[in-house]
Parts: structure tokens; sequence; C-alpha cells
């Protein structure tokens, strides 16, 4: 099968390390928007409108593989391959990466954000470093809770570490029963159970009533929280014993 290439307006001079054309045909297949990031021994890869896809040098024509520096017969080094290291090219190609998932998503950002956060861009590094402070925040309320559960004398176990079955673990801890957990999905009824949880919990762990107060409020729950799980044990309250003296007549 005869194979055809068709270049229009090349975008990168022949100095630059990566090469593109607007439409580069092979066989039954087209490509558009097309950039040369790799030049291998046997393989070219490339990016397009669509996404990535691998070459062998052997289906490129002659002309292309003299253009892209592969003299000789198919197979040969090219005269000038592309050495980034691994590392850089993978962030390179990514940082590039326009693919239409990811267009939508920007679109319904920018529709639905507030207007002081609609311009910045949901690149894929910032997706990866929201995921990432997403699930050292989780790590981080686990750990409280298994903090909680032991300073309150009771072992949370595994269950501190699954979500949602993470609260049986801290009714405990807070001398409730876990069928107060079914109460936790109902609506209305799930103020009251974090109400009556948070109160009973700053109890157990000997903290006042304020404590449970500022456990209510969203603005100052996640601060509540972290000082019940790593203050210390309040002071045990020494008793004394009043001794009765009394005399006896001879």
């Amino acid at each position: 099968m005869a194979l055809a290439f068709i270049v229009l307006r090349p975008a990168l001079s022949p100095a630059a390390t990566e090469e593109t054309f607007d439409v580069l045909q092979i066989g039954t297949r087209s490509y558009r928007n097309v950039t040369v990031t790799t030049k291998a021994k046997n393989c070219i890869f490339i990016m397009h409108s669509t996404g990535m896809n691998t070459i062998k040098v052997a289906e490129l024509p002659s002309d292309l593989r003299a253009k892209l520096g592969y003299a000789g017969e198919p197979g040969a080094e090219p005269a000038k391959a592309s050495r980034a290291p691994l590392s850089t090219w993978t962030k390179q190609t990514f940082s590039k990466m326009q693919v239409p998932p990811m267009k939508q998503l920007q679109e319904k950002w920018r529709a639905s954000a507030p207007a002081s956060l609609a311009t910045v861009d949901l690149t894929p590094n910032l997706l990866f470093a929201a995921g990432g402070a997403l699930a050292l925040l989780y790590l981080l309320i686990c750990y409280c809770g298994m903090l909680i559960c032991h300073k309150t004398g009771h072992p949370p176990g595994a269950l501190v570490w699954i979500p949602v079955l993470q609260i049986i673990p801290l009714l405990r801890a807070a001398g409730m029963s876990p069928a107060w957990l079914l109460v936790f999905f109902v609506p209305v009824l799930n103020i009251v159970a974090q109400i009556v949880w948070s109160f009973s919990i700053s109890k157990a762990r000997g903290k006042s009533a304020w404590v449970g107060f500022f456990l209510v409020l969203p603005v100052t729950s996640l601060l509540a929280y972290l000082y019940l799980a790593l203050s210390g044990q309040p002071p045990k309250k020494e008793e004394r014993v009043v001794q009765i003296m009394t005399l006896e007549a001879a």
C-alpha cells in the first residue's frame, strides 16, 4: 500500500527539537496538529489533536524519514534524535495535553466557579496537587480520630481509616451507640446527631462544653477536632478524704 504524506505550514524552524505539522496523513489514518516529541531508533512518538500515538519508522515514507533525520534504510538511528530525560519529557507532554475531557471540565469550572476563581486554569498539575492535598487532609482526619479514640479508652481498630465506617469508633469513643450512624444519613436529624456527638465527645475527652460548641460550628470544627486529638488529658481531681476523729471518754 502506497503511503502519502502531506505537510501544511510547518510551525517550527528546522533547529527546533520538536517538529510540528498541521496535517499528517499516513495510509488511511490522518492526524491533525501533530507534534513529533520523540524520535527513537525504530519509531517516533507524536501528539495530535485527539491524543497520542506511536508510529514505526518503517511505516514512514522516505521523504518524511529524511526530514526527521533518519538516514538510510528504516530502523536507522536518527541523525539528531531527541534525548531529553524521561521526567522532563513527561512533564512537558502532560503540560501540553488538551484532551476533550479536560476542556469540558475547564468549561464547567468557568461556568460554575465564583468570578474570582473562574480565571484559574485546571491544568493536570493543578488537579494532581489538589487531589494530593485532599488525600493528606483525609489521612490527617483519620489519624486525629484514632488519637481521640485512644485517649477516651476505646481503640478504634482499622475502621477509623475507612470512609463512613470511621464514624462507628468515634461514636463509641463518645459513649454513643453505633446505631447513630444511620441518623447521620437522615436530613435534619443528621444535624441533631452532629450536635449530640460534639458535646458527648468533648465530655468524654474531659473538655468543656465550649469545645463541643466550636466543634459544631463549620468555621471552627476542624480546629476543635484537632484540639481534641492533640491536647493532653486533663488533670485528675484529687478527692479529699475527711477523717472525723472522735474522742472516747476513758
